[in-house]
């Protein structure tokens, strides 16, 4: 990592730039490459967890988005917004 990252992560977390929770949209269990995707589903599951990780090393909470389809996400989205509103 570099000083300028470290710094601009130290940065954001001491002065709580960011919400502490986080929506965390799980995989589909697929992943169709693309001319801007090139990695496999396997190289995708490895990602997700270095997001994850690195998420909760720096303290946030993770809401889980679990797979599903798009409405039904949308809906857990807009259900933990709206409490989060009130």
């Amino acid at each position: 990592m570099s000083r300028a990252l470290a710094a601009e992560l130290k940065r954001i977390t001491s002065f709580g730039i960011y919400e502490r929770q986080v929506l965390f949209v799980r995989n589909l269990g697929f992943c169709e490459p693309t001319a801007a995707r090139r990695i496999s589903f396997q190289e995708s599951l490895v990602f997700e967890k270095i997001h994850e990780q690195s998420y909760r090393d720096f303290g946030y909470e993770l809401i889980a988005i679990p797979a599903d389809d798009l409405s039904n996400r949308v809906a857990v989205v807009d259900s933990v917004i709206s409490r989060a509103a009130s």
